[in-house]
């Protein structure tokens, strides 16, 4: 077998073209995935009679459906969902120009959001509550103990299960192809698609990835070594 290295060379500007596309997915998923776990953690830790049997039902059903079902549901319910607020506040539904990118944040925002719920509550839980009683002692209100003391260190115990999340996440973007948003592994498929160089243009895409994730990953330890640092020096002052 005889690989194409000429091709592979002058496709690597072209997939990396669709990079930013890629991280934009990523980003804009990982944060309404974040808005999402904290609003259902803070049912949930309220013990909001109801809301937080719905909640953590919600959750199971979306961790137990596929990701790529969970994308396909979006690609063609959220049309319908457009369609009949059409008119609604001066809303007006445009079905020749559908956001293929927002189906997709919508899709990873919710999947990861169930998972990143359970980081959420966990971490919230880990914090020890003693420490909530000293934050009373010494004249502290719930607000200042709340927000000076239990959720820094809430953030900082996240932190690493929230950077395996978000690894997951950069290499689960590839899926969005399945509904029509041109990421790295789309750009990388169209690009074969005149000389069938389809091997080469799949290993082009595949290094990209992981040098992607190598940077990220990086990073991350870096952050987490960093916020590690933190975690025994948050105390009542």
């Amino acid at each position: 077998m005889n690989l194409n290295y000429a091709f592979m060379l002058e496709d690597i500007p072209v997939v990396l073209s669709a990079l930013p596309r890629t991280l934009g997915l990523t980003f804009c998923s990982l944060f309404f995935a974040i808005v999402t776990a904290v609003l259902f953690g803070i049912c949930i830790l309220k013990n909001i009679p109801v809301l937080k049997q719905f909640l953590i039902g919600l959750n199971t059903v979306i961790k137990g459906i596929p990701l790529m079902v969970q994308l396909l549901l979006c690609y063609y319910a959220i049309p319908y969902l457009l369609r009949a607020a059409d008119g609604f506040l001066g809303y007006v539904y445009n079905p020749k120009n559908p956001s293929y990118f927002a189906f997709a944040v919508v899709a990873f925002a919710i999947n990861y959001g169930a998972y990143m719920t359970d980081v959420v509550v966990s971490s919230y839980r880990a914090v020890e509550r003693g420490q909530l009683d000293a934050a009373y002692s010494v004249g502290m209100t719930a607000f200042q103990g709340m927000f000076r003391i239990v959720i820094p260190q809430a953030v900082v115990i996240s932190i690493p299960n929230l950077s395996n999340y978000f690894m997951w996440l950069l290499k689960a973007t590839s899926l969005a192809s399945v509904v029509n948003v041109f990421e790295i592994l789309a750009t990388a498929r169209m690009s074969t698609a005149n000389n069938y160089a389809i091997l080469e243009g799949y290993i082009v895409a595949a290094l990209i990835y992981w040098a992607v994730c190598v940077i990220f990953e990086k990073g991350l330890n870096c952050l987490n070594k960093k916020m590690s640092r933190y975690r025994n020096d948050i105390v009542v002052s």
